[in-house]
């Protein structure tokens, strides 16, 4: 029964000094603001008789870069920095801005014997963007106990369309019609962390303690 006392009291020692982990979040919020055109050589209308019809500007792989500084934050003294990660999040598409739309010069007149009236638009439009943004793996900094994010950048494909009203449908008219817009990408950066304590010498000795009283013990139980 000693013996059972003596290896339950080992195991306690030995336990003790055991480090518990614990973790800090740091969430930092952001966005890029990013101009979109459309050309007006690819996009175009029929107006005939006051009867609009419109194939809306759209546009694709244009390419969206943002960078911002560094972001850091400290563990407690005394701990060390076990683990650390970055992530950096979208918003769910699609993300609207934005736009206006123009009629470029005609590049036809289905009536020749009509005069040709190109529309005009309200310019209080919109630009629907979706966004193609692959993941990139950030490694953290550590220093001590100061974790930081470093220069990051963010590189994205966006693709979309611009939308507008019509104000007078226009007569008579065939011709281009682009559109630019204005779109606000907002993305959050994550920085998570795990830390723990760094043991003091003391809790080496009371581990050592530990270790020498379990031995003991299963000698003396090992001896007749």
């Amino acid at each position: 029964m000693r013996n059972t006392w003596i290896i339950a009291t080992a195991i306690l020692l030995a336990v003790a000094p055991a480090a518990v982990a614990d973790s800090i979040q740091l969430s930092v919020n952001s966005s890029v603001l990013v101009n979109v055109t459309s050309p007006y050589d690819s996009y175009w209308g029929v107006y005939i008789s006051g009867q609009p019809y419109t194939d809306f500007p759209s546009f694709d792989t244009t390419g969206v870069f943002a960078n911002f500084s560094s972001v850091s934050l400290f563990v407690p003294a005394g701990n060390s920095v076990t683990s650390a990660n970055i992530k950096v999040t979208l918003p769910p598409n699609p993300i609207q801005g934005t736009g206006v739309n123009f009629a470029e010069t005609s590049f036809a007149t289905p009536n020749p014997g009509s005069p040709s009236i190109a529309p005009t638009f309200n310019g209080t439009g919109s630009t629907n963007v979706f966004v193609d943004y692959t993941p990139i793996i950030f490694h953290p900094l550590i220093s001590g106990n100061e974790v930081s994010t470093g220069d990051l950048g963010l590189y994205a494909e966006i693709l979309g369309s611009i939308h507008d009203t019509v104000a007078t449908p226009g007569v008579n008219w065939d011709g281009y019609i682009g559109g630019s817009g204005q779109v606000l990408i907002p993305y959050t950066v994550e920085l998570d962390v795990t830390y723990s304590p760094v043991p003091e010498p003391s809790a080496f000795a009371l581990l050592g303690t530990g270790i020498l009283a379990l031995a003991g013990a299963t000698r003396r139980r090992l001896l007749p």
